[in-house]
This record gives structure tokens, sequence and C-alpha cells, in this order.
């Protein structure tokens, strides 16, 4: 008798983490943003490695990255060319913190959850598949969303034009947050190819940061 007590609580136990598992990819979204509750800002050093294929030119970069909640990021290089340092700034600014992400594509993207795999060191991820409701040159994105921390490892991003951007990243602990150690771009468009490996350090998180930072100059 214990015993079938035993296997039912253990098949009911499997059952319900199954189930908690396959959760609608708006919860998903929303759990990202939960993830880094309590973050109000931060800014830190990046050190860029680029390859532009086009340019035929590979640099060294370095600059600053800084967040303000709930959705101000600003990314500051040295000379990096307008159309290379343009798409970054996008898929830096998309994918970098889980939280913004969630935001910005919970407020201009439709979402389906594609279903969950396994990923890299015995971690699984959702697999987000996600439209813009609004005609943009973002045609879909491809996002792999840890299903442990909500961070972001993989992403792609298709352009109307044929191009994509592939972001692989790497995120460490800082404070009681998950923010981006290495980052790994893979851009592929008609007019630009490039390659770019940023590491983030030197991170200070809920400090004070003045609004002039995120600016931009009007074209």
């Amino acid at each position: 008798m214990n015993g079938l007590i035993l296997l039912f609580v253990f098949s009911f136990s499997i059952l319900f983490f199954i189930k908690a598992e396959n959760i609608p990819a708006e919860e998903v979204i929303d759990r990202m943003t939960l993830s880094i509750y309590g973050l109000s800002s931060y800014t830190c050093k990046i050190k860029i490695n680029a390859n532009i294929v086009d340019y035929g030119i590979s640099i060294g970069l370095n600059g600053s990255v800084y967040f303000k909640e709930p959705n101000k990021l600003a990314l500051k290089l040295d000379d990096l060319p307008s159309d290379v340092q343009d798409k970054y700034r996008i898929s830096f600014t998309q994918t970098a913190v889980p939280g913004m992400a969630s935001k910005t594509y919970k407020e201009k993207y439709k979402s389906k959850l594609v279903g969950i795999r396994n990923f890299t060191n015995n971690r699984k991820v959702y697999v987000l598949y996600l439209e813009p409701y609004k005609k943009s040159s973002v045609k879909n994105v491809m996002m792999f969303v840890d299903t442990q921390n909500y961070t972001i490892p993989k992403s792609i991003i298709f352009y109307n034009d044929g191009g994509k951007v592939i972001i692989d990243q790497v995120y460490g602990k800082i404070g009681n947050y998950y923010l981006p150690l290495k980052q790994e771009v893979l851009f592929d468009f008609p007019k630009i190819r490039a390659n770019l490996t940023s590491e983030f350090y030197n991170y200070q998180i809920n400090v004070n940061i003045d609004d002039s930072v995120f600016q931009t100059t009007k074209k």
C-alpha cells in the first residue's frame, strides 16, 4: 500500500513538473521581467573585438554600457562604421538585459512558445518565436530563454532585407542578478557582414546615471 502511494506521488510530481515547464510564452516573458526586479541601473565596461568583413578590417574597441529602468540602455563606443554600430545597438538592446528585452518584446511583438529543448551545459531553454505587431525592419525573432534563470543565451533576429543577426551570450551573477559577461554576434546582411565578440566587466549596479547619457543625436 505504501509503495502504491509513493508511486502515485512520484507520478504526480513528474506530471506537475512537465505541466509547469510548458507555460505560455507570455509567462516566460513575464518571468524574464521579474528576473531583474530591484535592478534600477547599472554601468559596466565593454571590450569588443570586431571583424568587419566588408570593410576588410579587424579592430578592437572599448566603451561603456549604461542601463536605467525601465527601458533605457546606452552603448557608448569608440569609432565604428555607423551601419554596424546601429545594428549592434539594436541587437544589444534587445537581448542584453533579460528584463528589458522582455518589456520590449511584450510591447512590440506577439509571441509563441515553440517548445523546450536541451541546450549547452545540461541546461534547458524555452524556444520562443516572435513577430512584430507592426511592420518594421525585423521579420521575426527566435529567442532561447534559460528555464532556470530566464537569461537569453541565444537569439536570432531575422530582417526583411534577408539579413540576420545571431547572438550568443554567457551570463554571470552580479549581486542578485544575471548579467552578460560575454556576447558573440554574427551580422549577415546584404551590405554588411561582421563578427563581434564583446566582454563586459567592472559592473556597478544601482548607481545614479544622468538621463543625458541616453540621449541620441537626431539625424
